[in-house]
């Protein structure tokens, strides 16, 4: 999304994601014109171009959409940034993305190509409009974006949104640049520069200017970054949780089970709807699960 005066820093970093999108097959799209008022230009746009891609015959179209602020510069350009996707029998996922601090940064995420996505983004761009009361500060679009995440009713099949979604590990994706200091190693696919205000040039002047010169320092083959082992662990040990939840669930409709059992599978839903980064509260809430179900003492 780059529109209005123009930046030499942005039209840099969208250079260095386009050579990305080439090297590996992807299209990258640029909204360069305002359309929409005030913070409501990423969704809407989001929107039209997810529409674009379902009116296509399936075999035509994407699978997943992958969101970049300008604010972001590729790295490595040896990853793809499919490495990070959920394997396919993980079909109920539709939403990716990261917390931080503050809570859901919107930066960088991906949508899967899918009604459920169009849902989402609808009930997000009317937000203002059927709940006027609500303030939803300076960065409005993803304060919306969250609060349509974090419901549990309505959407597209009555369960609302936040069993869609799941949270990967920020650094996967979108490694902060602070103020005093880049937090990712070599390897890593970008560097993210949220927050830093008028300090933010200076900051993409200078990794700009490394990543042109001297690309080598931080490109990577896959093989040899952190992502090679902690990636597919880390969708295995989700899909572990989430077989044993639905199992539970399905139990549960069954038979009657006891009310450490059921409070152990609330348990790991919420934390794989809301915190599947953190994967050790994950490991913990499926260990306790499985003791409850099978009446072992919980350690």
């Amino acid at each position: 999304m780059l529109y209005g005066a123009g930046n030499t820093f942005y039209e840099r970093a969208i250079r260095l994601h386009q050579q990305h999108a080439d090297r590996w097959g992807h299209t990258l799209q640029v909204l360069r014109e305002d359309i929409a008022a005030g913070f409501w230009n990423k969704p809407t746009y989001i929107l039209h171009v997810l529409t674009q891609e379902l009116i296509k015959p399936p075999s035509k179209r994407a699978e997943w959409l992958m969101w970049v602020d300008a604010d972001s510069i590729i790295i490595n350009p040896a990853i793809s940034s499919e490495v990070f996707l959920p394997p396919s029998d993980l079909s109920h996922i539709h939403f990716v993305g990261t917390r931080d601090h503050i809570g859901l940064n919107t930066g960088i995420f991906y949508l899967r190509v899918s009604a459920w996505s169009v849902s989402f983004l609808v009930e997000t761009l009317g937000m203002p409009l059927y709940k006027p009361e609500l303030e939803l500060g300076r960065s409005a679009d993803q304060e919306a974006m969250g609060k349509i995440l974090s419901k549990e009713k309505g959407g597209p099949i009555g369960k609302g949104y936040r069993e869609g979604m799941a949270y990967v590990p920020r650094t996967w994706i979108s490694t902060y640049e602070w103020r005093h200091a880049y937090e990712g190693q070599r390897g890593d696919m970008l560097v993210h520069f949220p927050g830093l205000e008028e300090q933010r040039w200076k900051h993409m002047a200078d990794w700009l200017d490394i990543v042109e010169m001297t690309p080598e320092k931080w490109e990577c083959p896959l093989a040899e970054t952190k992502y090679w082992n902690v990636t597919p662990d880390f969708w295995k040990d989700y899909r572990a949780a989430y077989e044993l939840m639905t199992e539970t669930d399905r139990m549960q409709r069954e038979e009657v089970l006891s009310d450490a059992v059921r409070a152990a599978a609330r348990d790991l839903k919420t934390i794989l709807e809301t915190e599947a980064d953190d994967t050790e509260k994950v490991k913990k809430a499926r260990h306790r699960l499985r003791a409850e179900r099978d009446g072992k003492p919980v350690a």
